[in-house]
């Protein structure tokens, strides 16, 4: 009851009293009230904190409860049951005063199997007697288990604007610390899309487009900078926060691949759930400018990265259907770019080409918000003939030594893979002859100094390079 919907009250009223009343709030306000005669004992189950899609294994049964009685709770036998079966109980010493929360976590996991299942958590044996109001013990919970898991490519959204000075001081650090994320390069874990706003004044940014507006009326953001990680407010800028959305395992996967003809970009998106997904769900296409120099800027702030040029086919995305474990959904978007002369309202090119683009897909929620993964690819010209650099992929990256160079090559060749540092030495240097298909170098630059590598792959006179992050 915000912003954009604009101020206002609500009210609760039970048999014409209120009971509840409150103001301005964002997202949601949860408020608990009781109404009628209260039992001495009575514990309520209001949470239970697993994930709608997990993966298989052991999973911890937690969440939240309530003493809704007029007895402190010392004592309470806590239970789950999976699908209608065995109860799984543990007895728990406590201290839940009259009208707080308990937070619980049983101390039996639950060995999760793929599929869907219901979970239900109740408190029993309160204080070594019978619960006085049954009606509210049992909270419940669908739960999807997925038949395997695949590493997130997580997605930062920022929305900011050449005239804005706050953005230009938090991008200080910001555009340096996804720099040195490696943020939207092959083999990187992190994306990046910044929308340029047409505010504060004088609100000229010529990067501003509808597409970006699109975005910014869905997340409902009316201050800049504001960022977002896979759909998420992002509280804390650190390599810290976003490593840990990192973290987190994915039940999607996705494949984005692209041909271009002239400054005609043709991209098609292969989506794979491994989880049945509730809700509705829509896969959305940026084409985000890698750099460009901006001295007209009205702030400190004369070069921007990862800038959002068009969304295929515009800020509203692609619906796909419902989300089934297994089945693969492709969605393919084509946009013709033109080059030069960038202004309000238009999709315009800074650069003298394409080359210039990095195209971000990803999969989100329309109602959460909940953003389920992510894909990139930088656009080469004559990526057709170069099969080497598009399927060029070093990970980890950073690396604390190891790297892996994985790529396909048409037929059988003599690669070369080196290593330069950042001022062109060249630190490692190995040769090879390969067969066609997958190829895998494994590499050990432990002995190197921290720091910024350039790692370039050579076979068939086709060329590929990727930087990576020595880190120790």
């Amino acid at each position: 009851m915000c912003c954009q919907y604009g101020n206002g009250t609500f009210s609760v009223t039970a048999g014409g009293n209120s009971v509840v009343s409150g103001g301005e709030f964002t997202n949601a306000v949860t408020t608990y009230f009781q109404t009628g005669a209260q039992a001495a004992l009575d514990m309520a189950g209001l949470t239970i904190n697993l994930a709608n899609v997990v993966a298989q294994g052991n999973q911890t049964i937690a969440g939240t409860m309530r003493n809704f009685g007029t007895t402190p709770i010392t004592s309470l036998t806590l239970n789950y049951r999976v699908d209608g079966g065995a109860t799984v109980s543990q007895p728990v010493t406590a201290n839940v005063a009259v009208g707080a929360t308990y937070n619980y976590s049983h101390g039996t996991p639950w060995n999760a199997t793929a599929g869907a299942h219901t979970i239900e958590v109740w408190a029993s044996n309160l204080n070594g007697a019978t619960d006085g109001n049954t009606v509210n013990d049992m909270v419940t919970k669908a739960v999807n288990v997925a038949t395997q898991s695949v590493q997130r490519k997580s997605l930062i959204e920022e929305f900011t604007s050449s005239t804005c000075a706050p953005c230009a001081s938090f991008n200080v650090t910001f555009d340096p610390l996804l720099n040195s994320l490696n943020t939207n390069a092959n083999g990187s874990n992190v994306s990046a899309i910044k929308y340029q706003m047409n505010w504060p004044p004088p609100g000229n940014d010529p990067s501003y487009n509808p597409d970006g507006n699109t975005r910014r009326g869905y997340y409902g953001v009316t201050g800049i900078p504001d960022t977002f990680q896979d759909g998420a407010p992002l509280a804390a800028g650190t390599s810290a926060a976003i490593n840990a959305g990192v973290a987190v395992p994915a039940f999607v996967d996705m494949n984005l691949s692209y041909v271009t003809n002239g400054n005609q970009v043709t991209v098609t998106v292969n989506v794979t759930p491994y989880a049945d997904f509730t809700g509705t769900y829509k896969l959305h296409i940026a084409a985000t400018e890698d750099y460009y120099s901006y001295p007209a800027s009205t702030t400190s702030q004369d070069e921007f990265h990862y800038a959002m040029r068009k969304m295929m086919p515009n800020g509203n995305g692609n619906n796909l259907t419902t989300l089934t474990a297994g089945s693969t959904q492709t969605i393919t978007q084509t946009y013709t770019f033109n080059l030069g002369s960038p202004a309000q309202g238009n999709y315009n090119m800074w650069g003298n080409n394409i080359d210039g683009l990095t195209l971000v897909a990803f999969v989100q929620n329309s109602t959460t918000k909940e953003v389920l993964q992510a894909a990139t690819a930088e656009v080469v010209v004559g990526v057709a003939e170069n099969e080497l650099d598009r399927t060029t992929r070093v990970f980890p990256n950073p690396t604390n030594g190891i790297l892996y160079v994985d790529y396909e090559l048409p037929a059988g060749e003599t690669a070369q893979v080196e290593v330069f540092n950042m001022v062109g030495e060249r630190v490692v240097n190995t040769t090879r002859s390969t067969g066609n298909g997958l190829q895998r170098e494994t590499l050990d630059i432990s002995s190197l100094s921290e720091g910024i590598y350039f790692v370039n792959i050579s076979a068939g006179g086709l060329r590929a390079t990727r930087k990576v992050t020595l880190t120790k």
